[in-house]
């Protein structure tokens, strides 16, 4: 093989690897809402004011951006509508997602090995909780 196609060989290989990397990025996770959705509506109205609403963070890789639903005035659902993040990353923070929907609260451990994106996941569901405030 010559020099030029093994160069050429290289960039394919890393351009393959980059696009890969960016398609999964760009997947959007949302927990599974629906015991926490339930538990809402049988509760007395909460704090907050109904609708959706929307905070950014700083994640791992870049800004987070968090849409949180409000039924019956407490948290309903959480979602991650735009990061940079890892898969592997957001995936991990599944389990923090839920919580905030359990506890009704951002006040909750971070996720081990994935703490950057779980620190700009709860700032961006604090940020959308201030704008929810009654």
């Amino acid at each position: 093989m010559t020099k030029s196609r093994k160069k050429w060989l290289v960039t394919c290989v890393v351009i393959g690897i980059c696009l890969g990397s960016v398609i999964a990025q760009a997947e959007v996770v949302e927990a599974d809402t629906s015991a926490a959705t339930a538990d809402v509506d049988s509760r007395a109205p909460g704090p907050y004011r109904n609708g959706t609403f929307t905070g950014s963070a700083p994640g791992y890789n870049g800004d987070m951006t968090v849409q949180v639903t409000i039924k019956n005035g407490w948290i309903a659902q959480t979602k991650i509508t735009e990061t940079k993040d890892d898969a592997e990353y957001i995936a991990k923070i599944q389990p923090l997602m839920a919580a905030v929907m359990e506890k009704q609260t951002t006040k909750t451990d971070t996720v081990s090995g994935a703490t950057f994106s779980s620190c700009g996941f709860l700032d961006a569901v604090d940020q959308a909780i201030e704008k929810a405030k009654a």
